[in-house]
């Protein structure tokens, strides 16, 4: 897989995929809304690819540097790699990911930008906060 460098964009035609994508037979991304990032609601995409017929090994979260804190937020984990521990798996902090979402997806399920496996990818959508 190439580096991804605007995770805007692509967050954008992550949570826009199912919407464009034509007819019930097309492949779809996993959508799941939170109200907050919390470990809980990683534990909770993490399982939504289950059963996917996905390589939970290959999965990695993306989140911005904000969703990371708040996921370490009252827990008893200090940094990224004690949250990796707990979940199981690669935590990867994005600069240019959106707040507003998380992913946690096969990196190969992305090629150039586009989506070439969307079954290999969960995107939570974060309400906005006040």
């Amino acid at each position: 897989m190439e580096r991804i460098d605007d995770f805007g964009r692509l967050a954008e035609r992550v949570r826009t995929h199912s919407e464009e994508a034509p007819g019930s037979d097309t492949e779809r991304v996993t959508m799941r809304s939170f109200d907050e990032v919390s470990y809980e609601s990683l534990r909770e995409l993490l399982e939504a690819l289950e059963g996917e017929n996905v390589d939970p090994g290959a999965c990695v979260f993306y989140l911005s540097p904000d969703n990371v804190d708040r996921a370490l937020e009252g827990s008893d984990e200090g940094d990224v790699e004690a949250l990796e521990d707990r979940l199981g798996r690669e935590v990867r902090v994005e600069e240019s990911m959106p707040d507003d979402t998380v992913l946690f997806m096969d990196p190969d399920a992305i090629d150039a930008g586009e989506i070439v496996a969307a079954h290999a990818i969960a995107c939570g959508t974060v309400a906005a906060g006040d």
